[in-house]
């Protein structure tokens, strides 16, 4: 994949974690109750895939089909109220161009779903990638690097989601951006000032005048549910992987050599260290994302390392929430500080390269591509906008997201990295759940020293497998 050092703005895109269910021309419809309508095949149970995001509760009720099921396959899961939205937009599409659409909404069992189209050649002719565009899904996506929105795809987001051969394979409508979000409030508080934080060391000792001066709690952290597997998401690239570091260990990763009791060791020691300082919250080991989401939103917690999806549920909690976006803070004086950058988890879509209905997707993808039906999309899931033509209006709750983007990019400018999501570059599918169980063993019990070395173990002997070592 290639990387680059950025100064300048990035706008960007998100990816849908979405559903494949049913093939082209079988006679289901849409549905929006987040069960999937599929003919002829079982579905098995969804893996969490890094940077997805979890399912949100299920909407009631059966939706109208979009279209009688003859046209072509759309495959999506959004089991919130959102999918009638998304339903409406295409249900217009199909009004004014006469093409129709069926639309597959497979739950939460999406991701097995298409692993196991994917392994029989029954394959949607269009679907959304939730991230895994280029590593996953590019040996059955359509090149669409010649179409007329590419133009207008963010350049950053464009240089993580293109292939070394140049081929690009979705229209990325939003982008999700791996970081750590902050209270503001609870910052100046603590007398930090949040510009200031380059480094690991830097962000320690952030933590630490929000432990001595605040009642917030430093680090917000939940092993309730997958979300804690981003705390490593976010530290490993800044350890590991990023171009600017002099013995980065991106080779290593990519061809299985990488070994996680002894190169990947600093990580786990980084956050044992914040467990025996007392930054993590009373209830991590119980808590939820939405815990999470409530304490930053409340002035409860002082970060949380996370992607800028969270955002939106934290303004959930509290619409006055003073809320920013920190850069992933460098190893060292020497490097730069890191934004995880990629497809977002609820609206990048491709084509499938022997669908029958090519133009057909072709016209859509333009369709959902124009700015007034895009910032609809955007405004679905809260994310970045990846298109550079799509305009949110200042009210709008997606604009807040972008804007404090924009504003550390300013903060930052000059010393940032962008590379993909960790996880989707450089270690096999199936490493996310590893990830947030790793934590879990090694805090759980209270005594991260002790059980550092099975948590690196558990780590090191999936990515072992994974990898075919």
């Amino acid at each position: 994949m290639k990387k680059r050092l950025i100064s300048g703005l990035l706008c960007a895109a998100m990816t849908l974690s979405l559903v494949a269910c049913g093939g082209s021309g079988s006679d289901a419809g849409s549905s929006s109750d987040g069960a999937a309508q599929e003919t002829g095949s079982e579905e098995a149970p969804s893996e969490e895939a890094g940077g997805d995001e979890a399912p949100g509760e299920e909407a009631g009720g059966d939706a109208a089909p979009s279209g009688d099921g003859s046209g072509l396959e759309l495959a999506y899961n959004l089991a919130t109220e959102d999918f009638a939205v998304f339903e409406g937009l295409i249900k217009d599409f199909t009004a004014e161009t006469g093409i129709d659409v069926t639309i597959y909404n497979g739950g939460d069992d999406y991701e097995s779903a298409m692993k196991t189209r994917m392994s029989s050649g029954d394959l949607p002719d269009m679907w959304v990638t939730h991230g895994w565009s280029i590593i996953r899904y590019s040996e059955y996506m359509m090149d669409l690097s010649d179409q007329p929105w590419v133009a207008n795809i963010d350049a950053g987001l464009k240089n993580v989601i293109t292939n070394d051969s140049g081929e690009l394979f979705i229209l990325p409508i939003t982008q999700a951006v791996a970081a750590i979000m902050y209270n503001k409030d609870v910052l100046e508080a603590a007398g930090v000032d949040p510009t200031t934080i380059r480094t690991w060391d830097d962000f320690n000792a952030a933590c630490q005048a929000i432990a001595d001066k605040t009642e917030a709690t430093p680090i917000e952290l939940c092993l309730g549910d997958a979300f804690d597997a981003y705390m490593l998401e976010v530290i490993w690239p800044t350890l590991y992987s990023n171009t600017d570091i002099a013995d980065n260990k991106a080779a290593a990763l990519q061809d299985g050599s990488f070994d996680f009791t002894t190169d990947g060791a600093d990580s786990f020691q980084m956050v044992s260290d914040w467990f025996t300082s007392g930054y993590f919250n009373e209830d991590y080991v119980s808590g939820k994302k939405d815990d999470i989401c409530s304490a930053l939103a409340n002035a409860e917690g002082g970060f949380a390392l996370y992607s800028t999806e969270m955002i939106p549920s934290i303004l959930a909690y509290n619409a006055e929430a003073n809320i920013g976006i920190l850069p992933v803070p460098a190893k060292d004086d020497s490097t730069a500080s890191y934004f995880g950058t990629g497809e977002g988890n609820f609206s990048c879509f491709g084509i499938w390269k022997d669908t029958e209905y090519a133009d057909e997707c072709k016209q859509l993808l333009e369709y959902l591509a124009r700015p007034e039906i895009a910032v609809q999309v955007v405004k679905i899931d809260g994310g970045i906008p990846g298109l550079t033509d799509t305009v949110l209006e200042e009210t709008d709750q997606a604009a807040y997201t972008t804007n404090a983007f924009k504003e550390a990019q300013a903060q930052f400018d000059g010393d940032l990295v962008y590379d993909n999501f960790f996880d989707r570059e450089y270690l096999p599918s199936g490493m996310w759940s590893v990830m947030g169980d790793s934590l879990g063993t090694l805090l759980a019990d209270g005594d991260p020293e002790g059980s550092k070395a099975e948590a690196m173990g558990m780590v090191q002997d999936n990515y072992s497998d994974l990898m075919g070592n």
